[in-house]
């Protein structure tokens, strides 16, 4: 277990999204002839008076012209957030907002005394860039822990967000709304227009707004805000300032469609005498997105047929583990609106930071079956065919908060020819159904929250049974938080139960996993029932943690799952049986002196236990962090993990002691705003006692030749030698053995990523990745005495020699009777590619044009040679995908 970032500074999330957004103190509001005033200080609440127009206003790149601005309350006086805390800003900034009969308006003026020195960098829409912002952050429901966020740059460059338990950010959700901007030379402007029917509102007869507005400023890496906030607390929506007397304001009625259309022409490398092979295919597709409200805060959401071409691959991996690689949801339906849904069952951050609930990309995902048999032939699908989804999510105004998401998911067979001209289909993933529900409610203006959750899956039971899945899956429980303490501490808690049904042979497998190992000999705790239908399991966790109020970070935490507790189905989880503790203490300094502009040193501690008592975990950490005064920065830090039990080393044999592990880390980044910008990343590890070791190396060059065109080269380079790497269960059933290997594993890559903005509307974007991994293994042995305290106690040396059919052979008991086994060397290479085109031609409504390339190969040789496993990769036969798609906003 590796914690990282425990105690790290609590920047907001969608500081991190403007990288930037600010706190202010001290301001004079009001419109002209009239003066409101506000008290300084960071306690403050600062106040507008709302102002209602009849009409609505045109959006004019000569903002604040007009004589309805002229009426508009003023917001003056920003302070800075950072890079020192409550200073005056170097530049001054001022607000004024209006209501109109469908949007509201909100126009900001940034001075500026260098013009010249205003930065704006074209990139495509929601994008970060070291460029000038202006921010606007509306919290109308006024529960002070959801708010709207929009932004642009002084080129007309738009990102927005959604803020949710005050400080955490949703980038998946996309509002449809404008803004014009205009330099001269005062500095620049921007006129937002955001339509009510993007906000979220109830029928009061007087209520408030929570609102603030932000800007940053490029070349002094300067932030500052209207209301103020504070690097030193875990508050955002919370610390906003206020819209007061809003009347006569009717929430619109909410109809959006999204209808789509695509072309696709796929050209694929095959062999001419396979009967399911079509070199060139071209098909369409017609589907879309219907989005409607549901009163005057919630909103039914359904994806009829839905379509993701246009998403970007998923990066290379080799995954030796017996566990599942974790990949992020990519997809834009179950990205937006995803934070109701989010329901994290982690400890710490890492891999286990992973773990949750409920993974979206189980919706959709490859057919799990495998064909049976040796036919000639298979047309296998690649993924799973979603028929239909649909979200209904929302708020309250009585603080209540609802999810709930359903899809249904096609049946997928694999058509087999037996080579005699008969052709079968085979079930290799039944027809599910999945849902997710989540319940929350908000007291104490938003510092408590309890809530309930449930997740279901449910498959076609014959199908099911044929395939060994489980048929029926089912999650549910509480959760609990409260900030007290001037909201300067947060406890937090839940409780969760679980109960997975299926055939006989679905459940052994469920018993079976490397989640659990029932079938471990030595775990008296743990029983394994070859006549199960369904198992049952619970898991828990609680945390206090200091969030603010001062420069100190701490907490503690412990997390729970009974060996039964299985959420796969629609969640991801790697493991079960397990107590886990977690300690952390660390210091924050955000106060610039002469050289640092921050820094932090943070310490560790954690540990695990089985429900058999076994410890599984015990480590320590200690990390730190800078950054200079020239915008420079890095980070490092050491972990040991101390050797101990590990109960899935042999993969569902008796647990076996692992040795000591020494990690560290470290890396660095140039300063952001530089047209051309270094990062780079080192971490490795070392074991002694096995002479394994481990180091992965990358560096990424970021180069901006021009305001609208970035390229990223990311090269990487991975080593990794292991004296245990598991190579397999060797042997008849009864008398097996477990064999391991020293594996000698190079793996290389490069991340290309290279855009083009021809428009704030218009670009171009390019993402290709290269990528080899190439693995030996020799010195095999096998276990002896896995609990022994030495190292080479715990193996014994066997021969092993190569077989003349191919394979290799292995001398288990020392009598020249040579056991056979599948040769563990590896090499393979892949290559994938996108290039998109994408272009909103009018605001909700966008152009996709798309070619994906990809390409594989693998051979038998472990033996890395750079040069010759690129040449044999590029000289494989390539599948290429051409793709048209449209879609078009509406709203009736």
């Amino acid at each position: 277990m590796t914690i990282r970032k425990c105690g790290v500074t609590m920047i907001p999330a969608f500081l991190t999204l403007t990288a930037g957004f600010v706190s202010a103190a001290g301001q004079d509001i009001g419109p002209p002839g009239q003066e409101a005033i506000v008290e300084a200080g960071a306690t403050a609440t600062r106040t507008l008076p709302f102002v209602r127009i009849d009409g609505e206003l045109p959006l004019s790149e000569e903002a604040l012209t007009g004589p309805a601005w002229q009426s508009a309350p003023v917001a003056r006086d920003f302070v800075q957030w950072r890079p020192d805390e409550g200073a005056p800003p170097s530049q001054a900034t001022e607000a004024r907002v209006l209501f109109g009969r469908e949007a509201l308006y909100v126009a900001i003026r940034a001075w500026d005394s260098a013009p010249d020195s205003i930065e704006g960098l074209l990139t495509r829409r929601d994008e970060p860039s070291p460029s000038d912002w202006l921010v606007v952050l509306v919290d109308s429901y006024h529960d002070r822990r959801t708010g709207f966020l929009f932004m642009v740059n002084p080129v007309g460059v738009k990102r927005d967000a959604l803020l949710y338990d005050d400080i955490d950010e949703d980038e998946g959700w996309q509002a449809v709304w404008d803004v014009a901007v205009n330099r001269d030379e005062d500095g620049w402007t921007a006129e937002f227009r955001i339509p009510y029917s993007q906000l979220r509102f109830g029928r009061h007869g007087e209520s408030s707004w929570g609102i603030n507005f932000g800007r940053e400023i490029a070349r002094h890496q300067e932030m500052s805000t209207w209301a103020p906030l504070s690097q030193n607390d875990a508050r955002i929506v919370s610390r906003s300032g206020i819209v007061e007397g809003i009347r006569d304001l009717e929430p619109p009625r909410r109809i959006e469609l999204k209808p789509y259309s695509v072309v696709q022409l796929q050209r694929t490398p095959g062999d001419p005498a396979d009967p399911f092979h079509e070199g060139t295919v071209l098909g369409g597709d017609l589907g879309g997105d219907v989005k409607v409200g549901i009163g005057s805060n919630l909103t039914m959401d359904v994806a009829v047929n839905p379509d993701f071409g246009q998403v970007e691959a998923d990066p290379g991996r080799v995954n030796l583990t017996a566990f599942e690689t974790f990949f992020p949801e990519r997809r834009p339906f179950f990205l937006e609106g995803a934070n109701i849904f989010r329901f994290g069952i982690g400890l710490g951050d890492g891999d286990d930071g992973n773990e949750t609930l409920f993974h979206s990309r189980r919706i959709g995902r490859s057919p799990q079956g495998s064909v049976s048999g040796d036919p000639e032939w298979v047309d296998r699908p690649d993924q799973t065919r979603i028929l239909a989804a649909g979200k209904f999510s929302g708020r309250t105004g009585r603080g209540w908060s609802v999810g709930i998401l359903s899809a249904l998911t096609a049946r997928e067979d694999a058509r087999i020819s037996t080579g005699e001209g008969l052709v079968l289909n085979q079930v290799l993933e039944p027809r599910t159904n999945y849902v997710m529900g989540r319940v929350q409610r908000d007291e104490n203006e938003g510092r408590t929250a309890v809530g309930t959750v449930f997740t279901a899956t449910v498959r076609n039971a014959t199908h099911a049974r044929e395939l060994a899945l489980r048929s029926r899956g089912y999650a549910g429980g509480v959760d609990f938080s409260h900030r007290f303490h001037d909201d300067g501490f947060l406890l937090r808690g839940y409780l969760l139960g679980s109960r997975v049904e299926g055939s006989v042979e679905a459940i052994r497998r469920t018993q079976e996993s490397p989640a659990r190992y029932y079938q471990r000999p030595d775990a008296d705790h743990l029983r394994f029932d070859e006549a199960r239908t369904s198992l049952m399991g619970h898991s828990g966790g609680l945390e206090v943690v200091k969030v603010g109020g001062g420069p100190w970070r701490g907490g503690v935490g412990t997390r729970w799952r009974s060996p039964g507790f299985e959420v796969n189905d629609l969640g991801f989880m790697n493991t079960a049986d397990h107590f886990k503790q977690l300690l952390f203490v660390g210091y924050h300094s955000n106060r610039p002196g002469t050289h640092l502009r921050r820094w932090s040193v943070n310490a560790n501690a954690w540990s695990e236990w089985t429900f058999g008592g076994e410890r599984t975990e015990y480590g320590n950490e200690v990390n730190g962090s800078f950054e200079l005064t020239n915008g420079w920065g890095g980070w490092g830090g050491i972990n040991v993990n101390a050797s101990v039990l590990d109960p899935r080393l042999l993969r569902g044999g008796p647990a076996m002691r692992r040795e000591e592990r020494i990690g560290g880390w470290f890396g660095f980044y140039t300063d952001s705003r530089r047209d051309i910008r270094l990062n780079g990343t080192t971490r490795g590890g070392v074991r002694p006692e096995s002479d394994s070791w481990s180091l992965n190396t990358r560096v990424d060059l970021l180069w901006r030749p021009s305001p609208g065109t970035l390229v990223r080269l990311g090269p990487f380079v991975n080593r990794n030698v292991d004296d245990r790497q598991w190579v397999g269960e060797v042997g008849e059933k009864g008398e097996a053995h477990y064999l391991f290997g020293r594996l000698d594993q190079t793996t290389v890559g490069l991340d290309l990523r290279a855009e083009l903005a021809l428009a704030p509307t218009l670009s171009v974007q390019l993402y290709a990745q290269p990528f080899m991994s190439a693995g030996t293994h020799d010195a095999f042995k096998t276990v002896d005495a896995p609990r022994a305290r030495g190292y080479e106690e715990r193996f014994r040396h066997v021969e092993v020699r190569e077989l003349d059919g191919g394979g290799y052979g292995a001398d288990l008991m020392e009598d020249r009777n040579v056991v056979p086994f599948d040769d563990p060397d590896f090499n393979t290479g892949r290559f994938r590619s996108n290039l998109v085109f994408r272009w909103e031609y009018r605001p909700g409504s966008t152009l996709f044009l798309v070619w994906s390339h990809g390409r594989d190969h693998s051979r038998g040789s472990g033996t890395f040679h750079l040069g010759e496993d690129l040449d044999a990769l590029f000289s494989q036969a390539a599948d290429h995908r051409f793709m048209v798609k449209l879609n078009r906003w509406l709203s009736p």
